[in-house]
Formats: C-alpha cells, structure tokens, sequence
C-alpha cells in the first residue's frame, strides 16, 4: 500500500474486516477487549494510526470494525487515583495513574500511539463521505481519558492544560512542565539530608 494514497476498501474488491474478539478471561465477557485483526492489517492500522494522512474506508466495512471497539469508562479512577497532582509531586502521580491508565488498556491514547482515526469514511455510494464511526469511538474515549486526567490534578497545575484538546497532550504538557521540577526536588531534598548532622556525626553515621 502507497501510504501517500487514500485506501479504498469495497464490498467487492475486499472480504469485508471481521475481528475476532476475546478477553483475557477467553469469550466475551468484559467491557475491556483485545482486538485481534486476522487480515487486512495493513488497512487497520493506516485506520488507527492515520498519521494525518486521509483513508476511506466502505461504511460498512467501516462499521464491522467499529462495532467492535469497546469502550472503557474509567468511572472508577477518584477510587483508584489518591494522589493529586501538585507542583512537587509528578513523580508520585505518575507512578500511580501509568500503570492504571496500562491496566485498562487506554495508556496508548496518551502515549500518542493510538492517534486520531481520518473523520471521514467513503459512503455507501462510493462517492460522498460520512463521518467515522471509528473517529467518534476514539474521540468518546479520548473524552473519557482527558475527563479522567483532569480530576486528578489540583488547582494549582490544572492552569497548565487549560487549552489541551486532548488526553495524549495533557500528557505530555504535564511532563514537560512538572518532570524536572519534581526530579529538581528530590536532588534538592536528597542534599539537605546529607547536609543534617547529630553534633559531630553526619546523618549516615547517625543512624
């Protein structure tokens, strides 16, 4: 496939894109899927990872696929996540929503390996578009994330992200802004232990 061309996939041209779709547990029974994609790799991944070039896709082809994303709610992440976002404690936060954003599945929407699908799919009559049913499932999701990132920040760092549109930018704005402050912090702290003294003895030969 040319990736400076759109792809085109119609019923007649192509057996239609049937993922298969199963749990960790096996058979479908969680609202988490992994999505297995036994042919047309090649047109899935362009789809999912467009890379801002434009694909079309037969809606109903278009449809099967979307049909099968799953959406995650993170309705529990204030249960999960305890730890606000501060001026001082990225490190920490970090730490905890990483591993939970990976255990939902979600993390490579904010890693930016999950990017935006094309808005537009090639309609039932082969000439005029319709909007993506795989972009509006991604951009759902991506709602999800973003709303579940920004309560876990506090007043003073939420300023930061105010115009971020997406959950893979506050991401990476929350980073760039706060990774060396907390890292500056900790040397910063480190030295003042190894600085305190009991009488003559330094902290280590104290303990």
């Amino acid at each position: 496939m040319d990736p400076s061309q759109p792809a085109t996939i119609s019923s007649s041209a192509a057996a239609p894109i049937v993922p298969s779709c199963t749990t960790a547990a096996g058979p479908l029974s969680s609202s988490t899927l992994v999505l297995q994609w036994p042919q047309h790799t090649d047109v899935v991944h362009a789809l999912l990872n467009p890379n801002n070039a434009t694909l079309l896709l037969s809606s109903s082809a278009e449809a099967t696929a979307a049909s099968a994303v799953a959406i995650v709610s993170l309705s529990h992440t204030h249960q999960v996540i305890s730890l606000k976002l501060t001026n001082t404690n990225y490190l920490y936060w970090r730490m905890q929503m990483k591993p939970y954003l990976l255990g939902q599945r979600v993390f490579d929407f904010v890693d930016g390996s999950n990017s935006c699908p094309s808005p537009h799919i090639l309609a039932a009559d082969g000439v005029s578009l319709q909007v993506s049913q795989l972009f509006l499932c991604w951009k759902q999701q991506n709602q999800l994330i973003l709303s579940a990132l920004l309560s876990s920040l506090s007043m003073e760092v939420l300023h930061l992200v105010v115009d971020c549109p997406t959950s893979c930018s506050v991401w990476h704005t929350l980073e760039q802004a706060l990774a060396f402050t907390s890292n500056s912090r900790i040397m910063q702290l480190h030295g003042s232990l190894q600085d305190l003294r009991q009488g003559d003895d330094s902290v280590t030969q104290f303990l």
